[in-house]
């Protein structure tokens, strides 16, 4: 069974049962347990459901129901979002930057498009993210180190939070999961925000990078409130709402066809 369809009959079972451990899904799909992790952990990154321990209960999936699923789009109906944010995002990244990229298929886009960069320095915890970039010579990347999660492949726990706080960077592009004007960005998985919020600690400029559907959304774990960002990078569909409020607190709005300065 291809992944597209495995990920979509996934999909229909936690429509119907709202909760489904990995042992039946297993069972019933014919895979092994650490593939529908994995399959758990795309889901969860695209905020479909929140993992559980041994199983998964889906998430309110009206956020996500009007986004088109296009079966080219590497199992992610967000991929083209991701791709206009990583656009913008690499054209804010300088040759000789120190930066830091968290966890995130958005910020894999931005690994992706780096290869036009020279001397880049990349902190990251997410091996995806730094097997993406080992294939560049020209830029350098620095892995902190600490537990491995052998399904989204992030390293995280308190060697990985410590390890962070010995750098500094220009730029960290933070991915998140939810934004929300009353309970600011939030992640889905706890462990990461923990370490994220360290990634927040050491960074200049705190550039925050999601995709349309992510505002309005409250995800699991809190990470800091909306006012922490220096820049946010999104698609220009998010409500007046938020741009009022970006633009009003000196927040810089960078989307897919238009710029936001925040106040001079």
């Amino acid at each position: 069974m291809f992944a597209v369809e495995r990920i979509r009959l996934i999909k229909e079972l936690l429509t119907d049962k709202k909760h489904i451990d990995v042992s039946t899904l297993s069972s019933l799909l014919n895979v092994s347990e650490v593939t529908i992790r994995r399959d758990l952990e795309k889901l969860e990154n695209q905020g479909f459901l929140t993992r559980t321990h041994g199983g998964a209960v889906i998430n309110d999936t009206s956020v996500y129901e009007d986004i088109p699923y296009d079966s080219n789009a590497e199992e992610d109906p967000l991929l083209q979002y991701r791709s206009e944010i990583s656009d913008i995002a690499v054209q804010l990244i300088e040759d000789n930057d120190v930066i830091l990229l968290s966890p995130g298929p958005t910020n894999l886009q931005i690994a992706k498009k780096l290869s036009s960069k020279r001397n880049v320095t990349i902190l990251t915890n997410d091996l995806n993210i730094a097997g993406e970039l080992s294939s560049n010579a020209g830029n350098k990347v620095i892995l902190p180190g600490g537990d491995l999660d052998p399904v989204t492949l992030n390293l995280s726990g308190k060697l990985t939070e410590e390890n962070i706080r010995n750098f500094y960077v220009n730029q960290a592009f933070i991915e998140v999961d939810g934004v929300s004007l009353a309970r600011g960005y939030t992640l889905q998985d706890i462990n990461k925000t923990s370490v994220v919020k360290e990634m927040l600690n050491i960074s200049h400029q705190k550039i925050i990078v999601c995709p349309y559907k992510a505002f309005d959304f409250i995800a699991f774990s809190q990470l800091a409130p909306i006012s922490i960002a220096n820049k946010v990078i999104t698609n220009p569909q998010i409500s007046d709402n938020y741009k009022n409020y970006f633009f009003e607190n000196n927040i810089q709005l960078f989307t897919a066809f238009n710029t936001y300065e925040g106040g001079i």
